[in-house]
């Protein structure tokens, strides 16, 4: 089995995903399209003083303010796994 494959077959257990046999191949297709776009990106010389990127300091924020919240026992009725007032969820970080 491939290095590839593998990590295809990784991710899509991670995001829950089913991803057929026949389909693997164009995941890692398009896994690697992606990552090449991210390399051309990360290639582009940026010079810091160019006219051509302007910087804006103008954040869209909103005032804080309270708003209405969901009790706990809402947040939880649509929940599949839960453990008192909590999410119960399955570990994904391996251990070294």
């Amino acid at each position: 089995m491939s290095k590839d494959k593998d990590l295809v077959e990784k991710i899509s257990r991670l995001s829950r995903l089913k991803i057929d046999e026949n389909e693997i191949e164009g995941f890692i297709k398009n896994f690697k399209d992606i990552l090449n776009y991210i390399d051309l990106l990360n290639s582009v010389k940026i010079v810091e003083d160019s006219k051509d990127i302007e910087i804006y300091n103008d954040y869209a924020v909103r005032d804080d303010s309270q708003v209405e919240k969901l009790s706990n026992e809402e947040v939880l009725l649509n929940a599949s796994n839960k453990e008192g007032k909590f999410f119960a969820v399955k570990k994904v970080i391996e251990e070294d």
